[in-house]
């Protein structure tokens, strides 16, 4: 058992949880994981929830547990930064992890029943229903932030951005705050991709021009009715059409 001391005790307590999680994603790219490291799988989630668990769940902030969505946000995309430091001992490179992030985020979603798919899709393209929705969540957001700085703030943009059906902007992210202090930010921008992943399975058409993580005052999400989904991979910041 591992020296909870220094660990804040919600995470104490959702440490079982929380390694369940963490194979819950990665053993869907298990086979890939294999061939790139040339390990079996169970021994490889082994090294990568000791990396987890050594050098990144004690300095979690709190940002609210489980009355937070962004509990769940910050936790999970760090399992995909201790496999990425676990596997360049293994000679994978940055990009390499990064397209294994995306097989397994698209699995995740693909999981999800086709009509329920299609309803989160219709939802995505209703901006009524979504301004609603949001500006529900931006007061939750705002609520929570009071009692725990550094969590997410987001504010839903009333009217619009101008060519889009539907914009928020997320103001604050706890998951490029954390990589800027201890040393992650070149995975963010992967970590952010995986935004047109959940979008794109969800058939939502998602155009983000900034993010916290490469500088921007904010993180902007806009939804352009009618409009393509982009392709993920490669990821949208490599394309060169400007999109982050």
């Amino acid at each position: 058992m591992e020296d909870y001391r220094a660990m804040h005790e919600y995470y104490q307590k959702n440490y079982a949880k929380l390694k369940k999680s963490m194979n819950g994603y990665l053993k869907l790219v298990s086979a890939e994981l294999q061939q790139a490291s040339g390990k079996d799988y169970s021994e490889l989630l082994e090294e990568i929830w000791d990396f987890y668990d050594k050098n990144l769940l004690e300095h979690f902030p709190y940002i609210g547990g489980d009355d937070v969505s962004g509990t769940g946000n910050l936790t999970g995309a760090y399992y995909f930064v201790a496999m990425g430091e676990v596997l360049k001992n293994y000679g994978v490179s940055l990009d390499e992890t990064g397209h294994l992030m995306v097989l397994s985020y698209e699995r995740t979603f693909l999981r999800i029943p086709g009509f329920a798919r299609k309803l989160a899709g219709k939802m995505f393209n209703s901006p009524k229903m979504l301004n609603k929705m949001f500006q529900k969540k931006d007061k939750q957001n705002a609520a929570n932030a009071e009692k725990n700085p550094g969590s997410f703030e987001t504010k839903a943009m009333i009217p619009p951005e101008e060519g889009y059906a539907f914009s928020y902007h997320n103001l604050v992210c706890p998951l490029a705050n954390f990589a800027k202090e201890h040393g992650y930010m070149e995975y963010m921008p992967y970590l952010c991709n995986l935004d047109y992943v959940m979008f794109g399975v969800l058939g939502a058409p998602l155009y983000r021009e900034q993010t916290c993580a490469s500088g921007g005052e904010y993180c902007d999400f806009k939804l352009k009715s009618g409009a393509p989904v982009l392709s993920y991979w490669p990821p949208v910041f490599k394309q060169g059409d400007g999109y982050q």
